[in-house]
């Protein structure tokens, strides 16, 4: 998609071929996108997280009351 995208920014308005190819480049690119083609998407960062020992912890460290989680259009997982 970049290399079209490219293409037809440097060759959009320049000779008539190149011009003709361009579009046509940009036909097949709205063609693709319509058909649900989308960039590639980026590749995502791995996170560590390290905690120290805190040692012992009397119960309860957290408490939580009418707390509930799901995701959007779903039933929830946890109420």
């Amino acid at each position: 998609i970049k290399s079209m995208k490219e293409y037809i920014a440097r060759f959009g308005h320049g000779t008539a071929k190149n011009a003709k190819q361009a579009q046509s480049k940009e036909k097949v690119l709205a063609k693709m996108i319509r058909g649900g083609l989308t960039e590639k998407p980026e590749e995502e960062k791995v996170v560590n997280f390290k905690f120290t020992d805190p040692g012992h912890l009397p119960p309860p460290v957290l408490s939580f009351r009418d707390v509930s989680f799901g995701y959007p259009a779903c039933e929830p997982l946890y109420t």
